[in-house]
C-alpha cells in the first residue's frame, strides 16, 4: 500500500508548477511576495510545497519556515502564533550578534502586546491601524450609521497631547515597530531571503484561517520575505465570509476579492487526466513490486520521457518493458487492472490523486484480508465491484442482497453482460435489468471484464460489509468539497440549498455518489418526516441536476421502508420521473399503493387512477 502523506517523489510530473513558485521567489523584483498553491483536497498541494522546501535545502542563505495552522487549531491565536514561529524559527537556526537578539526580543515582546490587545477587541489592530474609524471598517453601511458616536475632536486632541498609556496608539506603535524589528533582524542574521510555507489552512476554522492571513498582512511589506499558502481557495473564500458576514455583496465575491488583494500570484494545480491518472497508478503500482532505488530510477526516467515526449505520453502496458526489464507476472497483472479503472476513477474523482490512491489502498487492504481468511480474491474482479461500490452504491446494495439469496451468484447479469441494445431486443428483461441499460455508466460497467455472472461473489461482498451498513465510513471518504454539498443542501435556509444547488454541476462523480449516500441514509434514519423534508426533497434535486444517479433513486425507492417516506415523495418521484422513467414510476406507484403508510397509499392510488 502507499502513504497518505505528502511526498518528494514526483509521480506526476510538478516541475512546471515547482518552477513557477521558485521562479517567482528568486526574482529579487518580486520580494516581498505571497503565493497561493491552489487546488482540491488531495490534488497535491503538500507534496509541491515539500518540494519547494526541498528545492531549497541546501542554500544557507535562504530559511525555509512550515507552519501547519490545524496543528493549533483552538490552542492559541493563530495570528500570533505564526508571526512567534517565524520568529523562533529564526532564533533556532541563526547565530545571532548583540543587535540581532536585541531585535528579537523586541519583537516577541510586540507579539506578546498584540496578542493581549487582540484579546481584548476581536477589532484592535483594524482600530490601532486606522484611526477611531478602524473597528468600523469591516462593513461601510456601518462605519455610516455610527458616524455620529465618533468623538473626533477628542481623539486629536489626544493624538497632540501624545497621552501616555493610549492602547491603541500603543497597537499602532507596536504594528509599525514590528516591521522595522524584524528587517533588523533579518539583516544582522545575513538572511538572504525566508520562505513561509502555509499549509492545512483550508482544513482550519473560519477564525483559525483569518488570523492568519492577518498575520501573513503584518509580514507583507517586510523586505525579503515570500508566503506559500496551499489551500483549496473556495474553503477560504467560505471563511472570509463566514467570519465577516455584515459586508454586502454576493459571497463568494467578497471571499475573491479579499483573496485576490492578499495573494499577489496564484498557482492552481490542475485535475490529472486519464494520461497523466494511467502514469500515476503505474507508477504506484511500480513502487510496489520493485526495490526503492531501482524505483527511482526508472521514476525519474517516465518523468523524464514525459518531459520530452510531450502531454500523449503515458507509462502503461505498452512501453512496460522499456522501464522495468522482465516485470512479475503480478506487476503485469496490476499494470492491466490499470487500463480498466483509469477511465472509470479519471472521470469519477475528478482526477485527484489522494482519492485514486485511497481507493487502490482499499483493495489492496481487502486483498490482504481476503488471503488471510484463506481466499484468493480476483484483483480485477474485486476492482469492479469496489467501482459499483463507489459510484452506484444503490445497485451495489441491491446485489449484494441478491447475491446472498442466490448462493453468491449474479444471475440477473448474464443476460446483460453481451447484450447489444438493438431495437426490441429487451422481450424478457424485467424492470431491474432494463434500468441497468438505461444508465449508460451500469451498462458499460456490466460488460466490462471481467464477467461476473458466473462467478461466486459472496467473499466480495463479505469484505464490503462495513461499507454497506454504516454511513460514517461513507463520510470519511467524502471531500470538503463533498461534505460542503451536503452540510448546504441540509441547510435550513432555503437560500443556502437554493445556493448550494447551483454548484452541483460542478461536484464529481464519487462526491455526487456519497451526497446521494448520505442523503439516503438520512432518509432511511427517518430524518425525513412530514416536519422535516429537506432529505428527500434534496435528494430529488440532486438526481434532477445529476441524471446519472437517476437509476440509484428508482432502486432505492424500490426498496426504503415507506414508512420513512413523507407524503411528498409521490408527487416529487412524479415530477422527476413521470417523463424520463414512465414505466419505473408506474411500479413505485403500485409498490407504494399497498403501503401501510395510508397516506402515502391513498395518494399513490389517486395518481395510478389518473
Amino acid at each position: 500500500m502507499w502513504s497518505d502523506n505528502e511526498s518528494l517523489s514526483d509521480y506526476i510530473d510538478y516541475s512546471h508548477l515547482l518552477n513557477a513558485v521558485t521562479g517567482i521567489i528568486d526574482n529579487p523584483d518580486l520580494l516581498p511576495c505571497s503565493i497561493g498553491i491552489y487546488g482540491d483536497w488531495g490534488s497535491g498541494k503538500s507534496s509541491l510545497m515539500k518540494m519547494v522546501e526541498h528545492h531549497y535545502e541546501d542554500n544557507k542563505d535562504v530559511l525555509v519556515i512550515r507552519f501547519n495552522g490545524w496543528l493549533f487549531e483552538g490552542y492559541e491565536d493563530a495570528k500570533t502564533v505564526l508571526m512567534a514561529s517565524i520568529v523562533d524559527e529564526i532564533i533556532a537556526k541563526r547565530t545571532f550578534t548583540e543587535k540581532a537578539l536585541k531585535s528579537a526580543a523586541k519583537l516577541l515582546k510586540r507579539i506578546d502586546w498584540i496578542k493581549a490587545a487582540g484579546t481584548a477587541s476581536k477589532h484592535a489592530i483594524a482600530y490601532a491601524t486606522m484611526g477611531p474609524l478602524g473597528s468600523l471598517s469591516i462593513a461601510a453601511t456601518e462605519a455610516i450609521a455610527k458616524l455620529k458616536d465618533v468623538d473626533y475632536e477628542s481623539y486629536i486632541k489626544a493624538k497632540q497631547e501624545k497621552k501616555e498609556g493610549d492602547p491603541d496608539d500603543t497597537l499602532r506603535s507596536n504594528i509599525q515597530e514590528f516591521h522595522k524589528n524584524f528587517e533588523d533582524l533579518i539583516s544582522e542574521t545575513k538572511i538572504a531571503k525566508i520562505i513561509v510555507l502555509i499549509d492545512d489552512l483550508d482544513r482550519c476554522s473560519p477564525d483559525t484561517v483569518i488570523g492568519t492571513l492577518e498575520a501573513i498582512k503584518l509580514f507583507l511589506f517586510t523586505k525579503n520575505t515570500a508566503f506559500v499558502i496551499g489551500a483549496d481557495e473556495r474553503l477560504i473564500k467560505y471563511s472570509v465570509k463566514r467570519r465577516f458576514p455584515e459586508v454586502p455583496g454576493d459571497n463568494m465575491e467578497v471571499g475573491r476579492d479579499y483573496l485576490e488583494k492578499l495573494i499577489q500570484f496564484p498557482i492552481r494545480i490542475p485535475e490529472l487526466n486519464t494520461v497523466e491518472m494511467t502514469t500515476y497508478i503505474n507508477l504506484l503500482f511500480a513502487k510496489l513490486y520493485v526495490d526503492d532505488e531501482l524505483f527511482e530510477k526508472m521514476r525519474s526516467e517516465v518523468i523524464l520521457a514525459k518531459q520530452a515526449k510531450g502531454f500523449d505520453f503515458m507509462f502503461d502496458q505498452t512501453n512496460l518493458n522499456d522501464f522495468f526489464a522482465s516485470p512479475d507476472n503480478e506487476f503485469v497483472d496490476a499494470i492491466a487492472l490499470c487500463s480498466q479503472v483509469v477511465p472509470v476513477l479519471s472521470r469519477g474523482l475528478n482526477g485527484n490523486p489522494r482519492q485514486t490512491k485511497r481507493f487502490l489502498n482499499t483493495l489492496l487492504i481487502r486483498m490482504q484480508m481476503g488471503g488471510s481468511k484463506g481466499m484468493t480474491l480476483k484483483r480485477r474482479m474485486l476492482a469492479k465491484l469496489m467501482l459499483l461500490e463507489y459510484f452506484k452504491p444503490e445497485t451495489f446494495s441491491s446485489f449484494h442482497d441478491f447475491q446472498a439469496k442466490n448462493n453468491g451468484l449474479l444471475t440477473l447479469l448474464a443476460p446483460l453482460e453481451h447484450f447489444d441494445l438493438k431495437e426490441g431486443e429487451q422481450t424478457g428483461l424485467n424492470e431491474e435489468q432494463k434500468l441497468l441499460l438505461e444508465d449508460l455508466w451500469l451498462s458499460d460497467w456490466v460488460k466490462s471484464e471481467p464477467k461476473l455472472s458466473g462467478e461466486n461473489l459472496q467473499p466480495y461482498f463479505y469484505f464490503s460489509r462495513e461499507k454497506l451498513g454504516i454511513t460514517a465510513v461513507n463520510l470519511q471518504r467524502m471531500t470538503p468539497k463533498a461534505q460542503e454539498v451536503l452540510q448546504g443542501l441540509l441547510s435550513e435556509s432555503q437560500t443556502i440549498q437554493n445556493n448550494t444547488l447551483k454548484t452541483i454541476s460542478a461536484v464529481s462523480g464519487s462526491e455526487a455518489a456519497s451526497v446521494f449516500e448520505a442523503l439516503t441514509q438520512k432518509i432511511r434514519q427517518g430524518e425525513s418526516s412530514k416536519e422535516n423534508t429537506a432529505p428527500l426533497k434534496m435528494l430529488i434535486e440532486l438526481c434532477r441536476l445529476k441524471p446519472e444517479l437517476i437509476s440509484q433513486l428508482i432502486t432505492f425507492l424500490s426498496k426504503v421502508n415507506e414508512k420513512t417516506l413523507p407524503l411528498t415523495t409521490v408527487t416529487m418521484a412524479e415530477g422527476l420521473l413521470k417523463t424520463s422513467h414512465p414505466q419505473q414510476l408506474k411500479t413505485l406507484l403500485k409498490k407504494w399503493s399497498g403501503s401501510e403508510n395510508k397516506r402515502l397509499s391513498n395518494l399513490a392510488k389517486t395518481k395510478i387512477e389518473k
